[in-house]
């Protein structure tokens, strides 16, 4: 846990977005969702204490904080999508792991890992993949 929050605690704010209305059309959102969300840079919150991982994504019109107990499966509702959740670490990367329960939801990966002074989120769905990176803020 050290080194997760060593590596990524802090805020972080979005640079550069590549492949995101591709990666959410693979996820099945709507095409009103999609341009909205590609109109927005959103903000990551991370934050390690007590064992787990906060993380807190912002955009203009919502908040979603998850926490989650590393290998440890939790249940998320993330924008009226249920998942089963299990966040890992090895080799310096973040991987939240996201099965889908509610027969409408994908199955999805979310990678977080430092490049230099920058947070890189990848993220895959169906084989489309959707990179954000971040500065600290």
């Amino acid at each position: 846990m050290e080194e997760i929050k060593s590596k990524f605690e802090g805020n972080w704010e979005c640079i550069k977005k590549e492949n995101v209305e591709k990666f959410l059309e693979a996820m099945g959102v709507n095409l009103i969702k999609r341009k909205a969300a590609a109109q927005f840079n959103p903000k990551l919150s991370i934050s390690v204490g007590d064992g787990c991982v906060k993380v807190v994504r912002k955009m203009p019109i919502k908040e979603i904080t998850n926490e989650f107990k590393l290998d440890d499966e939790i249940d998320v509702n993330d924008d009226d999508h249920k998942y089963k959740a299990k966040l890992t670490y090895s080799d310096g990367k973040m991987t939240l792991c996201l099965r889908a329960v509610d027969g409408k939801s994908k199955d999805n990966t979310i990678v977080r890992e430092i490049e230099g002074d920058n947070l890189v989120q990848t993220a895959t769905c169906n084989g489309v993949t959707a990179k954000t990176t971040f500065k600290k803020s």
